[in-house]
C-alpha cells in the first residue's frame, strides 16, 4: 500500500488578490477562494483518513472545515505547518518593497536561500521547521490518505520534502502557485523520506 498526501493552497486571501506580500499573516479566504475550493473537495476521493492545516492561519483554519464538513473528519492543527514569516514586507506591494529594498528583495527573489527580510525567517529555517512535524504526520499515517491545507510557500516546501527536492530546487518552486496536488508515496520512498 502507499501513502496519499493531498495538498491543498489555503487561498487567495484579500492581500493575495491585492498582490500584497502575504507571508505568515493570518487572513481570512476570499469568498470566491470558499467556492473555489469546494469545487476542488469534489474532485477529491475518499476516503480521508486525517486532515492537517496551519494551526495559526485563518485561511488554512477555513480550509480545513471545509474539508470537515464535506469527509466527517476531525482537523488537527500544527503550528510549524504555518508559512515562511516575511518580517516587515508582509502587508506591502513588491514595488514599495522594490523602492525600500532596491538591493535585497530582487536578491530575494531571485535566490531566496541567501537572503532573509527584514524580522523574517530564514528559508532554510521554514524548510526544517516544517519537515519535523510534516515527517511525524507521514509516519502516523503511513499506507492512509492524509489532507493539508496549506498557505503557497508551505504547500511548496511540503511538496518538495515529499518528493526528496533539495532545498535550492525548493526555492526555486516557491512563487508557483497550485490549487491541488495529490502526491502518492509507495513503501520504499516513505522509508527513505523518513530515514
Amino acid at each position: 500500500m502507499s501513502t496519499r498526501a493531498v495538498l491543498i493552497e489555503a487561498g487567495p486571501t484579500p492581500w493575495d488578490v491585492e498582490g500584497r506580500i502575504v507571508g505568515n499573516s493570518s487572513l481570512p479566504l476570499t469568498s470566491e477562494a470558499t467556492d473555489t475550493i469546494r469545487h476542488l473537495l469534489d474532485e477529491v476521493s475518499g476516503p480521508i483518513d486525517s486532515v492537517y492545516h496551519a494551526a495559526a492561519n485563518e485561511a488554512c483554519k477555513q480550509v480545513a472545515e471545509l474539508i470537515t464538513r464535506k469527509f466527517g473528519i476531525r482537523a488537527r492543527d500544527i503550528r510549524d505547518l504555518d508559512e515562511v514569516r516575511l518580517g516587515l514586507w508582509q502587508g506591502l506591494f513588491p514595488a514599495d518593497i522594490r523602492a525600500r529594498f532596491p538591493t535585497v528583495y530582487p536578491q530575494w527573489e531571485a535566490q531566496p536561500l541567501l537572503v532573509t527580510p527584514p524580522d523574517g525567517e530564514p528559508l532554510e529555517e521554514a524548510i526544517q521547521r516544517i519537515r519535523g512535524p510534516l515527517n511525524r504526520i507521514l509516519k502516523r499515517n503511513r499506507d492512509q490518505t492524509i489532507i493539508l491545507a496549506l498557505r503557497p510557500m508551505a504547500f511548496q516546501i511540503v511538496r518538495g520534502i515529499i518528493q526528496k527536492q533539495s532545498s535550492v530546487q525548493i526555492a526555486g518552486r516557491l512563487r508557483e502557485r497550485q490549487a491541488i496536488e495529490t502526491i502518492e508515496i509507495d513503501p520504499a520512498a516513505m522509508k527513505t523520506l523518513l530515514a
